[in-house]
Formats: structure tokens, C-alpha cells, sequence
């Protein structure tokens, strides 16, 4: 996936699962109800134990649906958590004991994977409960950890163990490391991004269907361009949380933000027949959130009724509309003739060569020290005036700027998104997300000879 490894929670409904996903994150995430089967929209959120970090799971309670049986229906939930998952914590309960639903589950589980298994008992608060969980040794885990995701009992021990599991189960390094860039081709179901792949590489590498979200995986793909080697990426199609009905389309969802963070270009692919969407903006934060360089590619574009100028005009009335699409680079394309595609790496490779372009410090410095004289930073009471001492570009994948002065907490966020459009009108870094931080300067910054500019004081 992304490097991060996925820890998945699993059990039949009404265990616990999200209360121990909210202790381990030690805050309230997932919906915790009596009623069996509340986990409906899924939960994934990063934490980090003993300097390990992970990708934590909350699954929906395993259970047959009404027309399956038990065996076909909790061994395809159970094989999906299995595939996607470096460690498994199979959660059950200390009372009334194992049902046939935790026999069925942990059968399949013996049987795919014990070796990423960790068996949690949980509710054995009481002196009871304690001693009734050990009846759980019935189902054939190695190890039982007693918990109490509510008071917390047991969850540091249940966390080394996972970790253990992490470090001895690391999955290998990526086959494709050696690449000149990874291209990862993300966007809403049915936007057309197994089409563009598929005409990039000419052949059919992806399986395409007009039926939204056919592609469950994110596959990567080796691509020869002028003698570069590129790793492309297609996605499964990004959909809001409250449309992910199941566990393939949940773990999808996962992969495609995974795929985000270990490429080097997105290409955020837009269906131009219905235009840019809620879902397109939040993969645009996220990349953004990532430091990933960004290409927009409107797809569908031999289905638009058009004229010379109507590109033109979408493009400006997308940067109107959108502040935060104001310096992407965009381009039309139809993936489905194929007309205008191979722009797309051109487009991409140009984005991530200004990735790594350095701005001379004098020159920065010359002109950052114009902008706050003519436009200075707003007045702020208090005694937080803010007095800027110099900036420096910092040496990153990505254009990243540190900024000095006093007081950097006090620095306005609509003052910063001014700087950061100086930078971009006057030193033109197209699709690359442009980070500042502001810090104060300590003496060896000073010893440099930078000095304050009275004259572009916030006073």
C-alpha cells in the first residue's frame, strides 16, 4: 500500500471492535451503540505504537447475510481482511464464551494466516469474565490477551504484540523502487482512469466496465517514456464513506489513499461530462496534505459539445470558482481514442522537475522583502506584532520555504496564502504544493546578517 502497514480489527458484531478502535487512537472516532452492526461506514485512521506506525481498521461486525451461509459469507469478509491486512486482531468477547460465528472465524483464519493473528478477549473486567475467557482457547490461537477496550486493561501488551507481528511480517520492498517517477491516476469511480492506463501502455492491462468501481486494486504498471522509467499507478475510484457498502470497496478506499502517498505526481482524473465534484476537492487536500506534485486531466473530452474556446473557458472558470486550483496545470484528454494522453506524462514529468526547482537566496530574499514593504502584515494587539526577519528556501522534494520572524504563531492565515501566491506568481511552481513555516530567528540566524525590516513591521 503505502509503505504503512494495516492492522485490521475483525469479529462478529457487538465485541467491541469500536471501542478498542477508540482506545487505541485514544479518542472517539468510531460510533459505539449496543445494536449489532452500527459500524456501517467504515473507519481507518494512522496511529503510531513504539515508534511504529500503522494504518488501524475498524471492520463492520462479521456476520452472514440472510440468504448466505455462514462458511460463504464470513470466509469472503475474513479473506479480504486477510489480503490486505500485515496483522490481525481477532476480537471476541468473554462471555458467554465462543459462539459458532468465532468458530467459523477463526477456522478460516487458522487456515489463511496464523501467523498475523492475535486473539483479544474482551469485557473481562470482572473476576468472572476473566475466568471464563480462557474457554476461548477452544479457538486454536496461539495466545489469548485479556482486555477491557473501555477501561483500557491490556491494550499496551495487545499493542507490543501487533508491533512483534509488524516487524517479523515487514512486507518487501517495492519491486518497481528503481523508477525515474511514480505516477499514481486517482479520482471518482467511472472518471476513466483503467482507460487512460490502458491507453498509456497500450494493452489491456486494467479490466475496464462501464459499471462504476470495477477496479479494487491499485495496481502498478511500468511504463518506457524517452527512456524514462515510470511507475504508474491506477486506483480504485475514491468514494465518500457513506457509499462504501462493503468490505472490497472499504479496502479499496484505503489503497487509493495509499497510493497517493507513495507516488511523486497525482494525475486527479475528472469525468468533464459531470465536472468537479466534493470527492475531486477532498483527493485534492489530500495530495496537497502529502506534497504531492498535481496534473488534472478532464476526461471524456470527445463527449463535450465544444468550440476553439470552450477549453479555455472551463479552465478559467474552474480557477475562479476554486482558489485552491488556481496554479494546477489542466489538460483535456479522452482516454477512450486516446487523443492527447501521452501529454499527460509530459505535463506530470515538467510538474515534477519544478518539484525540485531552487530559487537563489538572493533573490527570494529581494523579493520577499518587496511584497511585505508594499503589502505588510495586518496590525495585531497584544504585543504580537509580527516582524519579519528573512526568509530561505529549504532543501526538500518539494518547494518549502521557511520563513522568520517574531512572533510566528501570530502570522494570519490569510497573510500566509498571500505569501504563498507571491511566490507562485513570481517564481511559477505549476502543480507543486508549496509548503511555508514560520519560525523565529535564533542567533546564528542573525549573525548572518539579516536584519529586520522596520518597514514592513505589522504595526
Amino acid at each position: 500500500m503505502s509503505g504503512v502497514p494495516v492492522v485490521s480489527i475483525v469479529g462478529r458484531p457487538n465485541v467491541g471492535k469500536s471501542s478498542l478502535f477508540n482506545r487505541i487512537l485514544k479518542r472517539k472516532i468510531a460510533v459505539i451503540d449496543d445494536a449489532p452492526g452500527v459500524t456501517r461506514d467504515r473507519n481507518y485512521h494512522e496511529t503510531v505504537w513504539n515508534g511504529i506506525p500503522f494504518m488501524l481498521v475498524d471492520t463492520g461486525g462479521l456476520q452472514p447475510a440472510a440468504k448466505e451461509s455462514i462458511p460463504t459469507e464470513i470466509h469472503k469478509q475474513v479473506d479480504i481482511a486477510v489480503e490486505e491486512s500485515a496483522a490481525i486482531i481477532f476480537l471476541v468477547e468473554a462471555l458467554p464464551g465462543p459462539t459458532d460465528i468465532d468458530l467459523q472465524i477463526a477456522q478460516r483464519l487458522r487456515k489463511k494466516c496464523p501467523q498475523k493473528v492475535i486473539c483479544a478477549v474482551n469485557k473481562t473486567e470482572s473476576t468472572e469474565a476473566a475466568n471464563e475467557a480462557y474457554r476461548h482457547k477452544a479457538l486454536g490461537c496461539a495466545d489469548l490477551y485479556l482486555i477491557s477496550a473501555i477501561h483500557g486493561k491490556g491494550i499496551g501488551d495487545l499493542l507490543d504484540k501487533v508491533c512483534e507481528i509488524l516487524r517479523d511480517h515487514a512486507r518487501p520492498a517495492d519491486s518497481l523502487s528503481e523508477v525515474d517517477m511514480r505516477l499514481a491516476v486517482v479520482g471518482r469511480p467511472n472518471a476513466g482512469k483503467s482507460s487512460l492506463v490502458n491507453k498509456l501502455l497500450n494493452n489491456k492491462r486494467m479490466i475496464v466496465d462501464a459499471v462504476p468501481g470495477t477496479t479494487r486494486d491499485a495496481i502498478d504498471s511500468l511504463l518506457y517514456h524517452n527512456n524514462l522509467r515510470i511507475s504508474i499507478i491506477d486506483t480504485a475510484g475514491l468514494r465518500k464513506k457513506t457509499q462504501v457498502h462493503n468490505d472490497i470497496e472499504y479496502y479499496s478506499n484505503l489503497r487509493a489513499l495509499g497510493s497517493i502517498r507513495r507516488c511523486d505526481i497525482c494525475v486527479l482524473l475528472i469525468d468533464a461530462t459531470r465536472g468537479i465534484g466534493e470527492q475531486d476537492l477532498k483527493i485534492l487536500n489530500h495530495t496537497i496534505k502529502h506534497r504531492k506534485g498535481l496534473v488534472i486531466c478532464w476526461n471524456k473530452w470527445d463527449l463535450v459539445e465544444k468550440d476553439s474556446k470552450t477549453f479555455d473557458r472551463l479552465v478559467a472558470e474552474t480557477k475562479r470558482t476554486y482558489r485552491e486550483l488556481q496554479y494546477i496545470p489542466m489538460t483535456a484528454i479522452s482516454a477512450l481514442t486516446g487523443r492527447r494522453v501521452t501529454g499527460v506524462i509530459e505535463i506530470a514529468l515538467n510538474v515534477q522537475e519544478t518539484m525540485q526547482k531552487r530559487i537563489k537566496s538572493s533573490e527570494i530574499r529581494e523579493n520577499f522583502f518587496s511584497w511585505i514593504k508594499a503589502h505588510p502584515h495586518p496590525y495585531i494587539t497584544n504585543k504580537k506584532t509580527v516582524r519579519f526577519l528573512g526568509i530561505k528556501q529549504i532543501q526538500t522534494a518539494y518547494p518549502h520555504f521557511t520563513i522568520f520572524c517574531t512572533n510566528p504563531g501570530s502570522v494570519v492565515p490569510s497573510y500566509k496564502r498571500f505569501l504563498n501566491n507571491k511566490i507562485q506568481e513570481n517564481f511559477d511552481f505549476p502543480g507543486c504544493p508549496i509548503m511555508l513555516s514560520f519560525k523565529p530567528a535564533g542567533k546564528s540566524f542573525r549573525k548572518k546578517g539579516y536584519t529586520p525590516d522596520k518597514t514592513a513591521e505589522g504595526e
